[in-house]
């Protein structure tokens, strides 16, 4: 798949998010800044690939093979943006431009990399929803949970950390970062925890900060 072809993806999914559904062909011609020909010519080519369905005078829809590809386009364009922003200073609408030419040119595999250096995040800067990685297919869904909803008792597992970066480097250096063993030694109805970070001494976190960081059972329920 080349890039005009996938940016034709991400187009139709990012009309999907603004409850757009079928997305009509001058929808996307308008926004690829294309004659209306053209883009018929590229969905023919996107229906042969069985990545989207037209129907006249409607317009066109994901097949799952296309909404799988573009979750994953998506995926990575956001990952960029959060990283440009955090890391790099660039403003929201900069960093969406430059997102924009590496979604295209980087593997899965280091998409993975950096959203495990950058705390697994959920939401772009614009406060767009970065979707789960569409080729993980775990055996048994498990429900991440806020560390401030966690039981005494509990060993849980950091899967991300949805606060500001000074605050991440914070908690990184205390031990509290992805992938981290955590034992939960007390629990406030308010959410603050006290917790013994493996291989950290223990201490006590605020209900602001717990209700950021995401854990799971490092034994799942059966």
């Amino acid at each position: 798949m080349n890039d005009s072809q996938e940016m034709y993806l991400v187009i139709i999914a990012q009309a999907n998010e603004d409850g757009i559904n079928p997305v009509p062909v001058n929808h996307l011609a308008d926004r690829l800044k294309v004659q209306p020909v053209s883009a018929n010519q590229m969905i023919k080519k996107l229906e042969e690939s069985d990545l989207i369905h037209y129907t006249p005078y409607k317009g066109v829809e994901f097949t799952t093979n296309g909404k799988r590809e573009a979750a994953r386009l998506l995926r990575n364009r956001r990952m960029w943006e959060v990283f440009l922003v955090e890391h790099l200073g660039y403003s929201p609408l900069e960093a969406d431009a430059i997102a924009c030419q590496l979604e295209h040119v980087v593997s899965d595999e280091m998409i993975e990399k950096l959203s495990s250096f950058l705390g697994t995040p959920k939401s772009s800067p614009q406060g767009k929803p970065i979707p789960s990685n569409p080729i993980a297919q775990p055996d048994k869904p498990v429900l991440d949970s806020p560390l401030s909803m966690s039981n005494a008792g509990e060993e849980v597992i950091v899967t991300s950390i949805q606060t500001a970066q000074t605050e991440r480097r914070f908690l990184n250096h205390s031990g509290i970062m992805v992938g981290s063993s955590l034992q939960i030694l007390a629990t406030q109805s308010n959410g603050t925890c006290l917790i013994k970070p493996d291989g950290h001494p223990i201490m006590q976190l605020a209900p602001w900060i717990s209700h950021t960081v995401f854990v799971r059972l490092s034994t799942p329920p059966s």
